[in-house]
């Protein structure tokens, strides 16, 4: 008989294990063994289970485990050497921070896994200086809410986080001092709206001295500079966030699947 985990490699991926929609399972996996290594259960120099032994452990399947072994690879906790195993090599993850997107979800995933320290709220008029997104809404008065995302991978700041967000539910509430989730989850529970598609375009810049100083790191610093647009089915704009990252705490990563179709002559 197959034991609990050991599904077949090829079968599924590291999405498969999401539960009630609360993004990647291999998400929580990688939580779960970080703390477990912060709080001294995987001491540096000793060895995690192996894969097999995770699989049971959680009742995992094997493209899972491995996901989320990565990850700690990326956050340098780990090191994974043929015949010696999965060892630990740091009690504390590097300052750095990575987003892995493949779905709406894993906005979520990473709102929950951080906050956002609210330094500014208050109503604006969209003008022509305002982001290109805006045209449209000229003359309207959004609510604009500034502040700065941290984890607890470090006190440094993530990012800086300005979001607009439209008049239709400017009275959003929970976003007056620390925001434990997303804005634009926040406004779908009291709104009783869906965000359907997210638009998202991403650019490098440097940081201009305002967002500098937020960040904690000199003007001029390279940055990551993403704006995402939020809309319902009908493609009407909810939400428009910026995100500023310094380019050394933030890395994005991305899969992309294609689907194949065959072709009959």
């Amino acid at each position: 008989m197959e034991q609990a985990g050991s599904l077949d490699d090829d079968a599924v991926g590291p999405d498969a294990d999401v539960r009630n929609g609360a993004g990647p399972r291999y998400m929580a996996l990688a939580r779960t063994l970080r703390s477990e290594i912060e709080n001294g259960t995987y001491p540096v120099g000793s060895k995690l289970p192996t894969e097999m032994e995770l699989c049971k452990q959680f009742g995992a399947s094997r493209h899972t485990v491995r996901a989320a072994i990565e990850r700690l690879v990326r956050l340098e906790l780990i090191t994974r050497t043929p015949r010696i195993g999965t060892v630990v090599t740091a009690s504390r993850a590097k300052g750095g921070y990575e987003l892995a997107v493949g779905q709406v979800g894993d906005l979520l995933q990473y709102a929950a896994s951080t906050r956002m320290r609210v330094v500014s709220r208050g109503l604006r008029e969209v003008d022509e200086d305002a982001d290109p997104v805006l045209g449209p809404y000229l003359g309207q008065h959004w609510l604009v809410i500034r502040g700065v995302r941290t984890g607890d991978a470090g006190p440094a700041p993530i990012c800086y986080n300005e979001v607009w967000v439209h008049p239709d539910f400017r009275g959003v509430s929970g976003t007056e001092r620390d925001i434990e989730a997303s804005v634009f989850h926040l406004i779908e529970q009291q709104f009783n709206v869906a965000v359907s598609r997210i638009e998202q375009v991403i650019h490098a810049g440097a940081l201009p001295a305002d967002i500098a100083q937020l960040l904690l790191v000199p003007p001029g610093t390279a940055g990551l500079w993403i704006n995402r647009q939020y809309r319902d089915a009908g493609g009407r704009l909810i939400e428009m966030a910026l995100s500023v990252h310094p380019a050394d705490r933030f890395s994005y990563r991305m899969v992309l699947d294609r689907t194949w179709r065959s072709v009959q002559g």
